[in-house]
Parts: structure tokens; C-alpha cells; sequence
């Protein structure tokens, strides 16, 4: 049984500068930024060599415009996050627990990035058409999660479930559940154009302190 380790606080060595009491510590926020921000990193360095290596073999790849569609959509979403992530500066009560209910959102824009595109192989042809609505079900139901998890976080920071940020995402959590359980094409065509649209306006209502 390993028993619990008893920190005594240590003397300051006489011949080492003392800290300077000026200087403010590290903030819970600072702390925490860092493990969103790797994660999101993450995220975007898969886009980014997804897209690379559909490029390099393009003479093998057919093309499909919903799959670069949603590349594009989860890339600026992952942008988005980190950027809009600098309102959780303003929380003044954080534990493991909230902490790990937050960071699930960039986890599951991690996972939707990581199934957007295709492992490209040597030798390989693929077809992204082919591709994106064999993997639909893994690829919405994490993109749909974000949302879910961003609705539930909004509406307990606003106070009310009429916040338009929270409204919106879960709006955005339905449209793209359904596209995981669906195989027609207009059908995603129209979701994702709708989706597209309803979250470049929150994203143009944030610049603009619209919400």
C-alpha cells in the first residue's frame, strides 16, 4: 500500500536570488491551454497531411467535393475553437472533472479530422466518394459530439438554453447526427451547405459581438 507523500516546504538557499513576489503565477487557464492546445494542434497537422498526401498521389485519388468540404469545415472549426477558447479565461472555478468535460470537444474534433480523409497508401487508389459514406457513421458522430458538448458548456456559462451559441451548436448536433445514419447524397449535399452556412454566421456573429 503506498502511503501518501508528505510535502515539507524547503528552505530558499541563501545564495540563490529569491523569486520576485511581483510576479504573477501561472493562471489556471495558462495551465490548462496548453493540453487544448496540443490537442487541436494535433488536429490540424492531420488535415494538413491528409491533404498533403491526397495531393502527391492525385494521378490515384478521385476526388469527391463533400469529402474536401468537410476537411475544410473541421480545419476551421479546430481554428475556431482555439480562438473562441480564450473566453474560458473568464471561469474562476475549474476542477478535473469540468476540465475533462471541456477538452472532450477538441478530442472529438481530433477523432473527426483524423477520419475526414483517407490514410493514403503507396501503390493504393482511393475514391473519396467511396470513402465518405463508408466511414460516415465514425466521422458525423464525433463531428456531431463537439457540438453537443460546446451547446451543454454554452448554456451553463449564458445561464439559459436560449443562448444563441447554444442553440446553434445543438441545431448544428442534430443536422450533422443525421447525416451519419443517411447514404443520400442530396440530402448531405443539402445538411452540409446548411451546416456550412449556419456556422460561418456564428462565426461572423462573434466577430461582430453579436452573441
Amino acid at each position: 500500500m503506498l502511503l501518501p507523500r508528505i510535502i515539507t516546504p524547503r528552505r530558499h538557499p541563501p545564495n540563490l536570488p529569491k523569486p520576485n513576489p511581483s510576479v504573477e503565477a501561472v493562471s489556471p487557464f495558462e495551465h490548462i491551454s496548453v493540453l487544448i492546445s496540443i490537442i487541436l494542434g494535433l488536429g490540424i497537422t492531420q488535415l494538413l497531411i491528409g491533404l498533403h498526401r491526397l495531393v502527391q498521389a492525385r494521378e490515384r485519388v478521385k476526388t469527391y467535393w463533400l469529402s474536401l468540404l468537410w476537411a475544410a469545415l473541421i480545419f476551421i472549426a479546430q481554428v475556431e475553437w482555439w480562438w473562441s477558447s480564450y473566453a474560458l479565461r473568464e471561469e474562476t472555478i475549474w476542477n478535473f472533472f469540468y476540465f475533462l468535460f471541456v477538452l472532450l470537444s477538441p478530442v472529438s474534433l481530433y477523432l473527426a479530422a483524423a477520419f475526414a480523409l483517407p490514410d493514403i497508401e503507396k501503390g493504393e487508389r482511393y475514391d473519396l466518394r467511396e470513402y465518405y459514406y463508408g466511414s460516415r457513421g465514425w466521422f458525423f458522430g464525433f463531428v456531431a459530439t463537439g457540438p453537443v458538448l460546446d451547446a451543454i458548456r454554452r448554456a451553463i456559462q449564458a445561464g439559459t438554453i436560449v443562448d444563441y451559441g447554444a442553440v446553434s451548436n445543438a441545431i448544428s448536433a442534430v443536422l450533422v447526427g443525421s447525416l451519419a445514419v443517411s447514404r443520400n447524397a442530396r440530402y448531405h449535399a443539402v445538411v452540409t451547405i446548411v451546416v456550412a452556412l449556419l456556422f460561418l454566421s456564428f462565426i461572423l456573429s462573434a466577430a461582430l459581438q453579436l452573441r
